[in-house]
């Protein structure tokens, strides 16, 4: 699952970053530069990786067992501005705390296993 972790934050900081530069674009359209050519270019290239990041976070979902909330939210990081880049963080740490949590729990019930196993073994 790290490595679905890792593929989600990378395309989550691309998408991110795609989404900004095309926000550059309009912003300079709007103000009256012609940057028709960076439109044609950064539109489609956004809309694409944007594609590759749902598959990533729709792996991730998949993988972590997420609600839709989360889901719905990752989504729609890819299309509000630096949205992507607060939401990558915020499920990056959820995920270290719910390994950490999980692991945690997994250590203590081999703890709490080992002495019984220690007290039936020398009960018998």
């Amino acid at each position: 699952m790290h490595g679905a972790l890792i593929r989600y934050r990378v395309m989550a900081f691309v998408v991110g970053t795609a989404l900004l530069l095309l926000m550059v674009v309009v912003i300079f359209q709007l103000f009256g530069a012609n940057v028709k050519v960076a439109e044609e270019v950064v539109a489609p290239m956004h809309g694409y990786l944007y594609l590759v990041y749902l598959v990533t976070a729709a792996d991730l979902a998949r993988r972590a067992h997420w609600r839709l909330g989360r889901i719905l939210l990752v989504v729609a990081a890819g299309f509000v501005p630096f949205l992507a880049f607060i939401v990558e963080h915020r499920v990056y740490q959820q995920m270290q705390a719910e390994w950490a949590a999980e692991a945690a729990g997994q250590a203590e019930g081999v703890v709490s296993e080992a002495p019984s196993e220690a007290n039936a073994a020398g009960g018998a």
